[in-house]
């Protein structure tokens, strides 16, 4: 294992001790599609792939759009769009909002910061395209909190296997920016609306949640308003060929509040077993503290499985690869960060 990895699995879990009051709520799916292209391109050295997904029904249609502009210009109104996606709050929780990120990127860029330097984000009550009432945020601001963005350590590709065989490319380098946006909302259903501006005033494009196998997920209703026309409409992936029909996207972002702080006797009265574990694991809860949601990540940091109010002790895990990872237990007295091997 690298050192800087093991440096970084030590700073995560020295979580465990400390007193915290920022952490990971919500996350609203994934775009890294692996190591490995259709067509066996491996990645290069610590990144992964996000391709453009071909439809497992039918292996000659692929997603024809990488990317989908979510970015305004400086000089001209002219050229302004903004994406939206919807979250749900589960019933009887209060999420205590810091700042959202999203996942961009801008073809050909080269530069070793985030190509923005603004970033808008509104938060509504309901679909902005349908009455929905905006409740914090707005298009004037900039929230970009340039010091916690960074590499997400992923390529955007096209589909290198459908339906023709072409090479994994890197020019579409995918950053995670964060843009700082504090409230407290209650359970219901919402929506994050946002837009960027390039550093270079060019053209910043977010890749859609991206699933191997299918062109878009069945929940997917995400939209993007064009300002100059006021119009919403729907996120639809055009498709390769132009035959294949339109598909609906899902927009991947995050979601972080403040936390309780860790109440130090759950180190030792919370306890995760059979560890390693192959199919499920079970969680000891001697202190009998109220678990609100159990979060399991990678030694990237990206979440790879989030459960709110288990009904049991018991977390499947039969569905993640091999590997090493930290579950982090959220309960009514703090939380606890336990490393689990998937065998």
């Amino acid at each position: 294992m690298k050192k800087n990895t093991l440096l970084s699995l030590k700073c995560l879990l020295l979580l465990t001790c400390l007193q915290t009051s920022h952490a990971q709520l919500y996350s609203n799916g994934g775009f890294s599609t692996g190591l490995i292209a259709a067509n066996g391109t491996i990645a290069p050295s610590s990144y992964s792939w996000s391709e453009a997904a071909a439809n497992a029904g039918n292996a000659t249609e692929a997603n024809g759009t990488i990317g989908f502009s979510g970015f305004f210009h400086t000089e001209t109104t002219t050229t302004n769009f903004s994406l939206a996606d919807d979250f749900v709050v589960p019933a009887n929780v209060v999420w205590n909002i810091t700042d959202f990120s999203f996942y961009c990127y801008q073809t050909g860029y080269t530069g070793t910061v985030p190509p923005i330097d603004q970033l808008r984000i509104q938060l509504y009550n309901g679909d902005p395209s349908a009455g929905g009432t905006l409740i914090a945020g707005d298009m004037t601001t900039n929230v970009y909190d340039a010091a916690n963005s960074s590499e997400a350590l992923v390529y955007r590709t096209t589909n290198t296997f459908v339906p023709t065989p072409a090479t994994a490319g890197t020019t579409r380098k995918i950053w995670k920016v964060r843009g700082n946006l504090t409230t407290s909302i209650p359970s219901g259903t919402y929506w994050v609306v946002y837009q960027a501006h390039g550093t270079n005033n060019n053209s910043v494009f977010f890749p859609p949640v991206t699933v191997a196998g299918s062109r878009g997920i069945a929940t997917a209703n995400a939209k993007q308003l064009t300002v100059t026309t006021s119009i919403w409409k729907s996120v639809l992936d055009s498709g390769n060929p132009d035959t294949a029909p339109d598909v609906i996207q899902e927009m991947p972002f995050l979601i972080n509040e403040n936390t309780l702080s860790i109440d130090n006797s759950l180190v030792s009265s919370i306890a995760v077993y059979p560890n390693p574990v192959q199919n499920f694991i079970t969680i000891s809860n001697v202190s009998d503290a109220l678990i609100n949601r159990i979060e399991i990540t990678d030694l990237n940091g990206r979440l790879v499985k989030s459960e709110f109010s288990p009904s049991d002790s018991k977390i499947n895990v039969t569905d993640l690869q091999t590997g090493m990872y930290l579950m982090k237990i959220i309960s009514d007295k703090g939380f606890v960060v336990k490393k689990i091997i998937k065998k």
